[in-house]
């Protein structure tokens, strides 16, 4: 077996047996990686922190050349991101960018760009108003994972450029005023909306939290870009499901 030494932030966590855990954790250079930690249970509190939801520790593992599940044997944490946790919305959002990156990407297929991604989103949504973080979050994660709609043209005639148009969820593509029968069920896309979107596609992370933009704006996006992931995804995630249910009590507190 080879062993491993990487920083990674871990994505989700699984009772095994009676004293451990399955860990999943996204790495800069290993992309998804998955493994074993045997007896974390049993070694106190100080031990189990390092596997805790969220956390960007130092990991060593041990490769299995004839499994996907690794063995972990040791965990040095470079931040605990315990503000993540002492909350439910922190709780809330920051699980559904771990469950979109999961569902996303393949075991150790690297992904640099959506490792910093997740990183600095974790450093932003304990100051950032988490349904604005979210938007931008999810639009650069197709970008990088190559599923970012196209957004320059009519997918059907290539006029162009487009200031408004009609989002085909289906075709994952504008459509123009005049296409718009090739799909009926497309979404209106605002002015605005097309050019902070496209915004959202090119610009980096702390550049578009920089801009604060209406509740309309946002709502529209956030509107296109959820649709268009669950229908790619074809089911709408657990953590979607769940943030979905408590927007009543986040906009309360």
């Amino acid at each position: 077996m080879s062993i491993h030494k990487t920083e990674a932030l871990v994505l989700k966590t699984m009772p095994f047996r009676s004293s451990s855990l399955i860990v999943t954790f996204f790495t800069p250079r290993l992309g998804k990686v998955r493994g074993v930690v045997k007896g974390v249970h049993r070694e106190g509190e100080i031990r189990q922190a390092g596997f805790e939801l969220f956390t960007h520790a130092e990991y060593v593992f041990y490769e299995k050349k004839r499994s996907d599940l690794h063995l972990i044997s040791d965990a040095a944490i470079l931040e605990s991101h315990h503000a993540l946790r002492d909350r439910l919305e922190g709780i809330a959002y920051a699980s559904y960018f771990c469950e979109l990156v999961d569902e996303l990407t393949e075991v150790q297929d690297p992904h640099p760009k959506i490792f910093d991604l997740l990183k600095e989103s974790f450093h932003f949504l304990p100051v950032i108003p988490p349904p604005r973080l979210e938007t931008v979050f999810v639009t650069q994660l197709l970008r990088e994972m190559g599923w970012l709609p196209f957004l320059e043209s009519c997918l059907q005639c290539g006029a162009k450029p487009l200031e408004k148009g009609f989002f085909s969820i289906g075709h994952g593509a504008l459509l123009c005023e005049r296409c718009r029968s090739k799909d009926t069920a497309a979404l209106p896309v605002s002015s605005s909306a097309l050019a902070v979107l496209r915004s959202y596609s090119k610009d980096a992370l702390a550049d578009c939290l920089r801009v604060s933009h209406s509740s309309a704006i946002e709502g529209q996006i956030k509107t296109l870009i959820t649709t268009f992931v669950n229908y790619r995804l074809g089911k709408v995630l657990k953590t979607r499901k769940f943030l979905d249910s408590i927007r009543t009590v986040l906009k309360s507190a």
